[in-house]
């Protein structure tokens, strides 16, 4: 527990920092355990291809880590914080590093986003609430230099810049992928999460989500999983 005034405001700020950090490492790392650990139990996931509870969100990486390929690696930038009492925001800016094949060509695919969670404190230990991917732009370069894949020009077109790599590789996967992620191609709902965000860190009662239409069931969750937009 963490004392009064602006120390304790520090020290807080510094412990939520922390555990934003520690749950992309523990997923790197593949500790499922701690990277369980780091959410509440009602905790809801919103990537671009998960919207469901940190639970099923844990196994789900465990899966896809278990897979020759499967797994993903996360470089943070620095996790800025907002408080307000027992509640906080935490916003990470990260690149996701993944390699995968693409037309049978081994590529470095990257992907470039914000993840923001709501952080609550319960029986004095913070804990994530939430986990929201912000997307930016995601690059694909073959590893092999002077080689290319050839992909599906059209198809490659109708998904979202932010994350259209991402979105193509989980379609030649046979996987699904959520459309209505807020990103910089579409601030339009960027505003409407941090918008809501805000209102929940001012201690008004918001359901979970991506700032969007919700699912009717009180998460706030858009669940419309698409392969294309």
């Amino acid at each position: 527990m963490t004392g009064p005034g602006l120390a304790g405001e520090l020290a807080d700020k510094f412990l939520i920092a922390e555990l934003a950090q520690r749950e992309r490492r523990a997923r790197d790392d593949k500790d499922w355990q701690l990277m369980l650990d780091s959410y509440h139990a009602e905790s809801r996931i919103f990537l671009s291809w998960i919207d469901g509870p940190a639970a099923r969100f844990v196994a789900a990486s465990r899966r896809m880590a278990e897979r020759p390929g499967g797994h993903a690696l996360h470089q943070n930038g620095v996790t800025l914080v907002q408080l307000n009492g027992d509640r906080a925001l935490a916003d990470t800016p990260c690149a996701i590093l993944m390699r995968r094949r693409f037309d049978g060509v081994e590529c470095d695919l990257t992907g470039y986003c914000r993840h923001r969670s709501r952080v609550e404190r319960r029986d004095g230990r913070w804990r994530l609430r939430s986990l929201v991917g912000v997307y930016d732009k995601n690059t694909l370069v073959p590893v092999l230099p002077g080689t290319a894949p050839k992909l599906d020009g059209e198809r490659l077109a109708g998904y979202r810049p932010s994350y259209n790599f991402q979105c193509y590789h989980r379609e030649q996967e046979g996987n699904a992928a959520f459309a209505d992620r807020p990103g910089r191609d579409r601030p339009d709902l960027v505003e409407a999460l941090e918008a809501a965000d805000r209102a929940w860190l001012s201690g008004r009662d918001v359901p979970l989500g991506v700032g969007g239409v919700t699912d009717g069931g009180g998460t706030g969750a858009t669940v419309k999983p698409v392969l294309r937009p």
